[in-house]
C-alpha cells in the first residue's frame, strides 16, 4: 500500500496559498489510483467546527483508494479528540518504517538523532526552511504546502 504525504493545507484560509490551489490539489489527489494511507503533517484547517471538518474528510474519502487518514497535529489544529470523532487517527508525532528505516513524522522539524529520518511540514517551502531552521540536514525532509508526495519520492530526494 502506498503512503501519501501532504501538509499545511490550511483549509478555510486562502492567504496561505496560490490562486486555484484547492482545485489543483483536489484534482491531483483524486487522480491517485492505488490504495494508500494519507498522512497529513499538520495545519489541516483554520475552521474547526464539525460540519466543516466533515466536508473536508468526505473529500479525502471520496478517493476510493484512500484506506486510512492520519493527522499529525500542527500548531493550527485542534485537539486530537476533535478528529477522532471523524474517524481520523490524530497524534503529535508518529514513527513508521519504510525499507527498514525508522521514519519520524512530525509537523515541525525535530531535533533528533542524526540517523533518524524526519518527514515534516510547517515550513511551507524549502526557502522558508533555510530561513527559520538553520540546523536542518539531509534527514529532515519537508513536505511543502500545496503538494502531494509519495514516500518513495520523498526519501529518494532527501537533502535536495
Amino acid at each position: 500500500m502506498k503512503q501519501v504525504f501532504i501538509s499545511d493545507t490550511h483549509f478555510g484560509h486562502d492567504k496561505f496559498h496560490s490562486d486555484n490551489w484547492e482545485y489543483k490539489f483536489w484534482k491531483k489527489y483524486n487522480n491517485i489510483n492505488q490504495d494508500f494511507i494519507l498522512y497529513h503533517l499538520g495545519d489541516l484547517s483554520f475552521i474547526h467546527n464539525h460540519e466543516y471538518l466533515d466536508e473536508i474528510f468526505k473529500k479525502f474519502r471520496a478517493n476510493e483508494h484512500c484506506k486510512n487518514i492520519v493527522l499529525i497535529l500542527g500548531n493550527h489544529d485542534d485537539k486530537a479528540s476533535r478528529y477522532l470523532q471523524h474517524g481520523i487517527i490524530a497524534c503529535d508525532s508518529m514513527e513508521i518504517t519504510y525499507k527498514n528505516n525508522c521514519v519520524v513524522l512530525s509537523h515541525e522539524p525535530l531535533v533528533k538523532d542524526e540517523e533518524l529520518i524526519n518527514i515534516h511540514g510547517h515550513l511551507h517551502t524549502k526557502e522558508e526552511s533555510h530561513r527559520d531552521y538553520y540546523n536542518l540536514d539531509k534527514n529532515h525532509i519537508l513536505v511543502e504546502a500545496e503538494k502531494i508526495y509519495f514516500i518513495d519520492e520523498l526519501l529518494e530526494s532527501k537533502g535536495e
